[in-house]
């Protein structure tokens, strides 16, 4: 399958690994000067997903929307590290940069940058009434220069329940630039697939909504959290949310499931 996106100026292509085509398409592309990158990830069917005890929630990468500490939400950090930041509370609404508001135009749920879950309120009203563990909600609202902050149709979902470590038998989980927290700054690799995997006994007692304990990606702190990049946790839920989003027509988002050893 071809993608063209182009207000990311890229075309992706996603082929099975078993595809004759695609060690074709590779001996091409080394022929090429144009950047490219390959990614391998794991699809799953729709049993394999309701099986699951937990499913790891990832979204389109080229229609996120920016929010955070940069655009005026506030945190506290007095449980926080000092170095990195992971561990920050999130004190008050999701406030959105307004030049990406665009892409969140047609649908019904969207992740920011750093993996804050957003939804629409019809989808908000559904995830509430179904009963669905460990969430919470907070506004969504965008900054304008001159009118201020405009409250959105929308709803932060936000997870009360936070995982122990996971196992060190997942993969694709990489500290690339560690701190001394030890929680913080992992990232994944394109090539290999991101596999978390949990003991069974930190399984035991989750909720429908869960967050790691690990944070990933880039981290920009020097103690002015106005200027602040975080890392942020990945996001865990049960195939009860999964199924919520699926009657709901969602599109954009990966669910892979978690891996259940007994052993560390």
């Amino acid at each position: 399958m071809a993608v063209l996106d182009a207000e990311a100026n890229l075309t992706t292509v996603t082929l099975d690994e078993r595809d004759e085509r695609l060690p074709v398409l590779l001996d091409l592309l080394k022929g090429y000067d144009n950047d490219w990158v390959e990614r391998r990830q794991d699809r799953f069917t729709d049993e394999e997903l309701e099986a699951a005890r937990l499913l790891i929630v990832s979204y389109d990468v080229n229609a996120e929307v920016y929010g955070g500490p940069r655009q005026g939400t506030t945190y506290d950090m007095s449980e926080a590290c000092k170095r990195c930041g992971a561990g920050a509370r999130q004190t008050s609404a999701m406030i959105l940069d307004v030049e990406y508001l665009h892409r969140l135009e047609g649908r019904r749920a969207a992740m920011t940058f750093k993996d804050d879950l957003l939804v629409d309120e019809k989808l908000a009203g559904a995830l509430a009434e179904s009963g669905a563990t460990g969430l919470s909600f907070r506004g969504v609202f965008a900054a304008f220069d001159r009118r201020g902050h405009i409250q959105l149709p929308w709803r932060q979902v936000c997870a009360t329940h936070t995982l122990p470590p996971m196992s060190p038998r997942s993969t694709g989980v990489y500290p690339y630039k560690p701190c001394p927290c030890g929680r913080s700054s992992f990232t994944g690799k394109e090539e290999v697939p991101t596999r978390l995997a949990y003991r069974a006994a930190d399984v035991a007692d989750i909720r429908d909504v869960n967050v790691s304990w690990e944070w990933g990606g880039e981290v920009r702190f020097d103690g002015d959290v106005s200027d602040a990049l975080f890392p942020c946790p990945w996001f865990l839920v049960t195939p009860k949310v999964w199924r919520i989003f699926q009657d709901a027509g969602v599109t954009g988002f990966d669910w892979n499931p978690i891996r259940v050893v007994d052993a560390s």
